[in-house]
């Protein structure tokens, strides 16, 4: 047991939303200068989130060094410039088939696609205020298209397939696709924002999360569990948390979400990361 505390830290995955980033979508002062500190020594900082490639990166470039990301649930690793060293994308003919399966849900379905400009985020013409058109809309009009038929928009195949909206319309939608034909070539990971009224159910490809991505890499980077801290906040993190061999939940992680022997930090708008970092990679 003294041995693994004193496992040195190489890898600090962590997840965006509600753990870097703060109730207001900042990265604080404290939370910089951690991962600086970090950085110098030794350890390799890999942001893990469940936003696609092109939303995360504009908070990944205020980080201060060196920074490999992990999108979509664990469906792309690459560089901040692009340069990509792993997919793991939803094959169309599955994602047609998970469409077709939760047809009464298409008003609140999205097709996220790993395309620069609009066509990133594909949503039918029918979408639903309460859906994810309505954030999309604020934040990446610039990213949205809107289409007749959102299964005849499957061109290529998209990063993921995803059901958002209020939580108790939503959540059927999960045994829905269980069942359906595609059941068993996808997984289905939710992220929950209760407080906001919101669910997002991710129809990824089989075997595709954040743990299976940040294994991957740690794997090519030869740095075993052990010496992996994972930061995260929200049922999408599990994977990942289950992989690390020092698993940190956020104060404000979502109720029902623990782990044994997972640890516990501060909150986002506490710093939990910086202070997670201080207690095990600097100290």
């Amino acid at each position: 047991m003294l041995q693994f505390y004193c496992m040195p830290i190489r890898i600090v995955a962590l997840d965006l939303d509600g753990t870097l980033l703060n109730s207001r979508s900042e990265i604080s002062a404290n939370n910089l200068n951690a991962l600086v500190a970090a950085c110098e020594r030794g350890a390799q900082v890999v942001v893990t989130t469940g936003r696609r490639f092109y939303s995360a990166l504009p908070y990944v470039k205020r980080l201060p060094c060196p920074v490999t990301m992990i999108t979509s649930n664990g469906a792309l690793i690459s560089t901040p410039d692009g340069e990509v060293m792993y997919r793991n994308f939803l094959p169309r003919e599955v994602a047609r088939q998970a469409l077709v399966a939760a047809r009464d849900y298409r008003p609140y379905c999205v097709a996220i696609f790993n395309v620069p400009g609009r066509g990133q985020v594909t949503m039918q013409e029918n979408a639903h205020p309460e859906g994810p058109i309505s954030w999309y809309l604020k934040t990446s009009a610039a990213s949205l298209k809107l289409v007749p038929d959102l299964e005849c928009a499957l061109n290529t195949d998209p990063l993921q397939v995803m059901v958002g909206g209020p939580p108790a319309l939503i959540e059927p939608a999960q045994e829905i696709l269980r069942a359906s034909s595609a059941g068993p070539h996808v997984n289905l990971t939710w992220t929950k924002y209760l407080m906001r009224n919101v669910s997002i159910l991710d129809v990824m490809n089989k075997g595709c999360s954040k743990g299976r991505a940040l294994k991957y890499w740690a794997e090519r980077c030869a740095v075993p569990p052990s010496e992996v801290m994972a930061i995260g906040d929200n049922f999408n993190d599990v994977e990942m948390l289950q992989f690390a061999g020092r698993p940190v939940l956020m104060g404000n992680r979502c109720e029902g979400l623990d782990g044994p022997g997972w640890h516990l930090t501060l909150s986002n708008d506490e710093d939990g990361v910086a202070a997670a970092i201080r207690t095990y990679v600097l100290e």
